[in-house]
């Protein structure tokens, strides 16, 4: 698994079938969310069980575990523009020296019409224990591949598109991490400190 430091996107791209790559556009983002009263040492035991952290981050109806520490997700539509779309995951989740590090596999997003197939987005992060703190890292990156002179979208567009999308899903994640997360971070330590 890549560490999510060194997630590059052209490591994505180079993995996969070849293409003609239309647009690529990548952010990283860094959270920090105070947990008083939580050591480092009851946080790294909360989430090196995988799906205990990924539950409060996520929906715990639409998180499914499979074998080998992977997942399935399903998240609701939200509106982009004027497309409503859906992103469905297969990501895994392992707990590796003192973070929990998570990489998507594979990534649909639905709503996009001609635009779906040509939709690649990848996703690798990390959550690990500050002193009184977790710490959220990631690395995101969408690129919209054309294997054929069929999109005819302004250049312009599709990079506004685009930023728009990465922004949409760090805000998401980010209120993920500062409700759930931490919802479930500080039950777990009450429960079992």
């Amino acid at each position: 698994m890549m560490d999510p430091a060194a997630c590059t996107w052209s490591e994505v791209v180079s993995s996969s079938p070849a293409c003609f790559c239309l647009l690529k556009v990548h952010r990283s983002h860094r959270l920090d969310i105070d947990l008083p009263g939580g050591t480092a040492a009851q946080l790294e035991t909360y989430l090196s069980e995988p799906a205990r952290p990924l539950k409060a981050l996520l929906n715990r109806k639409k998180v499914q575990q499979a074998e080998g520490g992977r997942f399935h997700y399903v998240s609701r539509p939200y509106s982009l523009l004027m497309f409503r779309i859906q992103p469905e995951v297969i990501f895994r989740a392992r707990w590796i020296d003192t973070s929990l590090q998570i990489e998507f596999e594979d990534c649909t997003i639905r709503g996009l019409g001609k635009l779906d197939s040509l939709v690649l987005f990848c996703c690798c992060a990390k959550i690990f224990p500050g002193e009184r703190s977790l710490v959220a890292e990631a690395n995101l990156s969408l690129e919209l591949k054309s294997e054929s002179a069929t999109v005819w979208i302004p250049r312009g567009v599709l990079q506004s598109m685009g930023e728009k999308a990465l922004q949409l899903i760090i805000e998401r994640l980010e209120k993920r991490c500062r409700t759930g997360l931490l919802r479930g971070a500080r039950g777990w330590i009450l429960k079992y400190a």
